[in-house]
């Protein structure tokens, strides 16, 4: 079976120096720059994709973004920002 492939949901926004992504109910959550880069590379992506992605760019082992990555993108389902 296929792993499925996140879709992102609403938008980013740079306001005033912060960084604020917004549900498609137009609530707005403060994040910083390595929560809206993963955000930002979720799109189309399964979860092992961006978990590989984010850990050759920061140069932080696989294993050690695993667990943190998927928390941040259950969060990031919770509040309707990916499905």
């Amino acid at each position: 079976m296929e792993e499925a492939r996140l879709k992102r949901k609403g938008a980013l926004v740079r306001e005033s120096g912060s960084i604020l992504l917004v549900n498609e109910e137009d609530k707005a959550f403060g994040v910083d720059e390595v929560v809206a880069y993963i955000w930002s590379i979720c799109d189309g992506k399964t979860i092992d994709e961006v978990i590989n992605q984010f850990s050759e760019v920061s140069n932080i082992p696989r294993d050690e973004v695993r667990e943190p990555i998927i928390n941040l993108i259950n969060k990031l389902k919770s509040v309707s920002l990916l499905e």
